[in-house]
């Protein structure tokens, strides 16, 4: 796991056969996904398919439905652990695509914004009261 935000920091010949790299920095990261499969790792992400497109999409839809003036670390750790419970077992996350990722995060973190007292929306659709 790297977030060292030095991109190029993992060299081609350090990945071994049968890692995982998450190389997470963004905008670069440490090493380029495609590379590290190519030199055998087993699994390789980084910041752009993991944050941008599993977690943000699902936070940011919850945050603007709860009318939150402010993400907080709560409202993120409701994501990850969102993230983390439907991602099926054997796999180490969802299906970025799968939609339904995205409605359970959006709706993990309004819950959570309602329940800090954040929230500034009266009625938040997929939150039941």
């Amino acid at each position: 796991i790297a977030t060292t935000g030095a991109a190029g920091l993992i060299q081609p010949e350090m990945v071994r056969k049968g890692q995982v790299i998450l190389a997470l920095s963004n905008p670069n990261a440490e090493i380029d996904p495609a590379v590290a499969l190519a030199r055998g790792a087993a699994f390789a992400a980084d910041g752009k398919s993991v944050n941008n497109v599993l977690g943000f999409p699902g936070i940011f839809r919850g945050a603007v439905d709860a009318h939150a003036p402010r993400i907080t670390h709560e409202m993120l750790v409701a994501a990850a652990e969102t993230i983390a419970s439907m991602t099926p077992s054997g796999e180490l996350v969802p299906n970025p695509l799968d939609k339904k990722v995205h409605h359970a995060v959006a709706r993990a973190v309004a819950e959570t914004a309602i329940k800090q007292g954040i929230a500034r929306a009266e009625y938040v659709p997929y939150v039941e009261d």
